[in-house]
This record gives structure tokens, C-alpha cells and sequence, in this order.
């Protein structure tokens, strides 16, 4: 492996994805290989994205074992008719994150505080395009209590569902195409990983971020379980399989 190849994926391995997708352009420009197209699918923005550098890694080394799974993962091969072959080894499963910085519960508190913000102002702003405090506001005009009374519980209701929805769409779509980030998670630079290093798909972010954050809401004791948690998972992540970790502490061997 080159030097600019090793620098590469330290750089994944430290979690530092934008200074890795800088030396990936500059490897495959002046030397592309299957080994930096299997380093550019570990940073790659999409799922898309990550498939045709897998693609790209198999085209110019067929026997690459490791982009092999790992596209077989994303794309299952249709069955196949039975044979009287010997059994082909199970393939080897993807490097395990032997050493993580897992991130407190206080940061991720104070992360999880600037994304209720954010979709709280998200939730507002569809609110008042959608016309969400016309009926309000004429209520309040009239002067009628129970006119009011009743205005104020349907917006109520109506804000709640709307804040649901928005920070489901919210949370899974930053997760899926930040790299398990969501904005207030970058900007304490914390990044919601699988148990097994590997980075989580839409499955995963739809899992932990709608389901999980149902069964960790109720009464938020599956927030306060990763206080005493010895990973720090939450109910959610422990649905979902995954962990949060803090980059500036986080290292793979």
C-alpha cells in the first residue's frame, strides 16, 4: 500500500471523511486503483456513490475479496440453483472496530437540544407556510372562549404531528447522507456508527431514528439507560445495533 493509500485510511479510520475524499480525488486522478476505489466507497456520500466505487474496485481487480462482500451486502446476488459443489466458505467478515472514543451523554444531550431546535423552527415555518395559524388566529380575533379553546388544542395537535414527521425526515435523511450525522452531531463532532465500525444505511437510521426514538421516549428512559449503559446505548441504539462516538477520540486498529 502507498503512502498517500495509508494516509487515506487513516483518515477513514479517524473518522476525518472530508480530508480522506481530498487525497481519494488525487489518488484516483493520478493513480486509480481497486484499492483506492475500495477506500472511496468507506467515504463515499451516497449508497450510489459507494456501489459504483465498489463497482469501479471489482472491474480492475475481480478477485477483491473485501469490496466483493461488501457489495454482495448492498446488492444480494439471486439465488442460485442447488449444486452438487463443495461449500464455498462463508467470506470474511468486515474488519471490527477494535477501539472507540465513545461519545458522553452530556454532549450527546446537548446535541440531541441544538436538533430539537433546529426542527422545532423547521416545524414552525411548515406550520405557518401550510396556514397552520390562520385558524388560531382568527379564533383569538373573536374573542370566544370556546372558540379559542378549541383553535389552540387543534393547532396543538397539529404542531405535534408536524413535529413528528419533521424530525423523522429530518433525522434519517442527515444520518443516511452525513455519515450518521445530523447537524447538531457535527457540530459537537459526534457520529452515530454500527457496533462493528461499519457506517449505518437508511434501514438502520429509519430503525433507530423513528422506531427507537418512540420505545426511548417513553417517560425518556432509554435516554437515561446510557448513563449507566457500559456502551452508552441507548434503548435506541441497542435496536438499532449501534453506538455513538466522539471523533476526536476515536481511532480503529
Amino acid at each position: 500500500m502507498t503512502d498517500r493509500l495509508a494516509e487515506i485510511q487513516e483518515a477513514i479510520g479517524r473518522f476525518q471523511m472530508d480530508r480522506a475524499r481530498e487525497l481519494i480525488a488525487e489518488e484516483l486522478e493520478e493513480k486509480p486503483s481497486a484499492d483506492a476505489y475500495y477506500l472511496a466507497s468507506q467515504a463515499a456520500l451516497s449508497h450510489g456513490q459507494r456501489i459504483e466505487y465498489l463497482r469501479s474496485a471489482l472491474e480492475l481487480d475481480p478477485d477483491f475479496q473485501r469490496a466483493s462482500d461488501e457489495l454482495a451486502q448492498i446488492i444480494p446476488a439471486p439465488p442460485k440453483e442447488p449444486s452438487v459443489a463443495a461449500p464455498v466458505p462463508a467470506p470474511t467478515p468486515p474488519p471490527v472496530m477494535q477501539q472507540v472514543g465513545l461519545a458522553s451523554v452530556s454532549r450527546r444531550w446537548l446535541a440531541i437540544i441544538i436538533d430539537g431546535l433546529i426542527v422545532g423552527v423547521m416545524t414552525l415555518l411548515l406550520a405557518a407556510v401550510s396556514g397552520g395559524f390562520t385558524a388560531l388566529e382568527a379564533a383569538l380575533l373573536s374573542d370566544d372562549p370556546t372558540m379559542i379553546s378549541t383553535a389552540a388544542s387543534q393547532f396543538q395537535n397539529d404542531v405535534v404531528t408536524m413535529n413528528l414527521l419533521v424530525s423523522a425526515v429530518y433525522n434519517v435523511a442527515f444520518m443516511t447522507l452525513f455519515n450518521g450525522q445530523t447537524l447538531g452531531k457535527i457540530m459537537l463532532k459526534l457520529r452515530v456508527i454500527k457496533k462493528n465500525g461499519q457506517r449505518i444505511g437508511i434501514l438502520d437510521a429509519i430503525i433507530r431514528n423513528v422506531f427507537g426514538y418512540t420505545i426511548s421516549g417513553m417517560f425518556l428512559l432509554g435516554y437515561l439507560w446510557a448513563m449507566f449503559d457500559r456502551e452508552k446505548q441507548t434503548w435506541h441504539d441497542k435496536l438499532a445495533g449501534t453506538v455513538v462516538v466522539d471523533e476526536r477520540r476515536t481511532s480503529v486498529k
